[in-house]
């Protein structure tokens, strides 16, 4: 992580990689690859999860990829027979374009997912809502800092209804406006569900004290919803350096 790997030096890893037939995680965050590096360890990953080695984590996080990178990474996983437990491409500005090959990689056997800040917005969610498996697997999930509105709530009401192992989501600075509140709640209401956590904390249009029933939804006698106390109290998510 972090070794300022470029595009070019992919071919050579993956060439140290494929020897490597223990490793059951892999991280390559904060290494500018781009989607050629993306496009070198693609076959590295077919081979090595198709043999049945454990690698089970992929971390590829603030990589400068783009959607279309991400598009054939996901779509190589997806197609594999024992895919991948955990994967994390947060920090890569991917747009709501990859929504679709996103969802359907939802339906695999995927158990956490990360994408955090990679640029969703309320189209990308509207897709993750309507096209969203019936039976997702998934355990954890990070859709923060995606600026999804009143669409991130109608994923996560979609997501606590068909991921029946679901146990937290963390949805952060996602410029909620305060009836995405009545929208999840009804949710939490339909089903009886594993969440232990919903973290909807740097919203600043939500709070405990507009819409007090959050406090009604409990897992072993602790909210499962984290919602600021009152209106504006958390700091604002700020994409800027």
């Amino acid at each position: 992580m972090g070794n300022n790997l470029q595009e070019g030096d992919m071919e050579d890893v993956c060439k140290i990689l494929a020897k490597m037939s223990s490793l059951i995680s892999l991280d390559i965050s904060d290494n500018p690859i781009t989607d050629e590096g993306i496009r070198y360890l693609i076959p590295f990953l077919e081979l090595a999860l198709q043999r049945g080695n454990p690698l089970r984590r992929l971390r590829a996080e603030n990589c400068d990829l783009s959607s279309f990178g991400v598009t054939k990474l996901l779509d190589c996983l997806a197609s594999i027979n024992k895919p991948l437990d955990m994967l994390s491409i947060a920090d890569n500005h991917l747009g709501s374009s990859v929504a679709a090959t996103l969802v359907k990689f939802l339906g695999s056997h995927v158990r956490e997912l990360n994408v955090e800040d990679i640029g969703l917005g309320p189209i990308g969610f509207q897709i993750l809502e309507e096209a969203l498996p019936r039976k997702v697997k998934l355990f954890h999930i990070n859709i923060s800092k995606n600026r999804g509105g009143i669409g991130t709530a109608h994923f996560i009401s979609r997501l606590i209804l068909q991921a029946p192992n679901l146990v937290s989501v963390d949805a952060g600075s996602n410029l909620l406006p305060p009836e995405s509140l009545e929208v999840i709640c009804n949710a939490l209401k339909q089903t009886t569900c594993n969440l232990t956590r919903l973290d909807l904390m740097g919203n600043l249009q939500l709070s405990s004290d507009i819409f007090p029933a959050v406090f009604e939804f409990k897992k072993r006698g602790k909210p499962i919803l984290l919602v600021p106390l009152q209106q504006g109290s958390c700091a604002p998510y700020d994409a800027d350096p």
